[in-house]
């Protein structure tokens, strides 16, 4: 029996399966295939068997060309990481307080000066995806408490815009929040202006202001400007310690002092026809601002970064592929004999060819492998120390490692790709090598 295990030829495979005389199936023939099975597995682990000696024949250069595609490998992965990472955290920065499917809108259009009343409201109202809408007035003033005063924004709006813009009181309970009262809501700022050492001090107080309007936002103001004065009370402190603010329940405004008008607001849409509803309120002389215009933004930006780094991976890994290229070209020149000598022994060309793109396909898995692995770890230590130093500075820690599913798709392909390449000219050239003309090599 040839047990040569480079051939598929063998006295097994002229047992006969059936049974010459009726026909039927011989009973040898299960074990006929498992010999066979044995046969092919001994040729395939015999390939990889060699292509794993000769590597560890020229430990050096071996550990040179693994080590060149590992370190390809792990920048690339490096790269990655705190690429995706960093995009991640800033869009989820700039979302946390700013819902996409919330569009602010306002009469900031030179152009055409439109404002945001209940014949306008109406109109939104009846754009086909528009869903909720909430209208903030601003105007200037002043706010008293005790023997202190000092200059403020005054808002009018109502708890709908509050939720939508994400205002969250640090001190004290939306609940309490009475939309045709006079309560109101502060921010920190304002209230250490006012003399509360403690912001949560000021909750329940009772402040006087004087609140500046103009034509634009009240119908029954002839003059140009004009000061009101009003009272409120303090149910809720907003955590802003760079603004000084205050939010009024915009129905008490408008009943009280007469406000008719805002400058701008809010809608809740429908996402899928976000680029419809905006056109149509653009067309009312609206302008319109949306969180997904910045995250394109953003989005684009690290497209030409990632493009970047792109061709920084092209050129490592250009130069691991040579560096592969070169040792597989020598080990061919150094195994000549060799490949004589197993091509005497049987050995066909596909079989040599297949021995030297397992070679390659070795040092690719080993180099991608190490090198994926550890330029992750690279840059999870990276984050780790950069969160020990923020928090001896005072500051929250960030998590800046992210690594999408189809990057390690895209790695392993690439890894498979990079193997089967390096491997296919030596592999080739090694297969058309005369077994004479090699064992007289020299």
């Amino acid at each position: 029996m040839n047990l040569n295990p480079f051939s598929k030829k063998s006295k097994i495979a002229d047992i006969p399966t059936k049974n010459p005389k009726n026909g039927e199936i011989d009973p040898k023939k299960t074990e006929v295939k498992k010999k066979r099975a044995k046969l092919s597995k001994m040729r395939l682990g015999m390939l990889v068997y060699i292509g794993y000696r000769n590597l560890r024949s020229s430990k050096l250069r071996s550990f040179l060309t693994i080590g060149g595609v590992a370190i390809g490998i792990g920048i690339i992965t490096i790269l990655i990481c705190l690429g995706f990472g960093v995009q991640k955290l800033v869009v989820s920065e700039v979302t946390k307080n700013n819902s996409i499917d919330v569009v602010d809108i306002s009469n900031s259009n030179l152009e055409n000066f439109i404002v945001i009343n209940d014949e306008s409201i109406e109109k939104l109202k009846a754009i086909p995806g528009v869903e909720k809408i909430a209208a903030l007035m601003n105007t200037g003033g002043k706010v008293y408490w005790a023997d202190s005063q000092t200059d403020s924004i005054i808002y009018g709006t109502n708890q709908e815009y509050l939720e939508m813009a994400n205002v969250k009181f640090a001190n004290g309970n939306a609940a309490d929040w009475d939309p045709e009262g006079s309560t109101a809501a502060i921010s920190a700022r304002l209230a250490k202006f006012l003399g509360f050492a403690n912001p949560a001090d000021a909750l329940g107080k009772e402040l006087e202001f004087d609140m500046v309007l103009s034509s634009d936002i009240a119908a029954n103001v002839e003059k140009d400007t004009t000061s009101e004065k009003g009272k409120l009370k303090v149910v809720g402190v907003i955590a802003d310690e760079q603004s000084t603010y205050l939010y009024l329940p915009l129905p008490y405004l408008q009943k009280n002092l007469g406000i008719s008008g805002a400058q701008s607001g809010k809608l809740k849409i429908d996402v899928k026809n976000i680029g419809e509803i905006r056109a149509q309120v653009e067309q009312m002389g609206f302008v319109t601002e949306s969180v997904v215009d910045l995250v394109n933004d953003i989005n684009s930006f690290f497209t030409i970064i990632r493009v970047a780094m792109i061709v920084l991976g092209t050129i490592i890994m250009s130069i691991s592929a040579m560096g592969m290229l070169n040792t597989l070209s020598v080990s061919l020149l150094q195994r000549t004999k060799e490949v004589g000598i197993l091509k005497a022994l049987g050995a066909k060309r596909k079989d040599i060819f297949k021995m030297f793109v397992f070679e390659a396909a070795i040092i690719s898995f080993l180099g991608g492998a190490i090198g994926f692995m550890g330029g992750y770890a690279t840059a999870y230590v990276i984050n780790v120390i950069f969160n020990l130093l923020a928090i001896r500075s005072g500051h929250s820690t960030l998590n800046f490692i992210f690594i999408p599913s189809y990057f390690v798709v895209a790695i392993v392909i690439f890894i498979f790709f990079l193997g089967l390449v390096t491997g296919l000219m030596p592999a080739r050239r090694a297969s058309r090598i005369h077994a004479l003309d090699a064992l007289r090599y020299e």
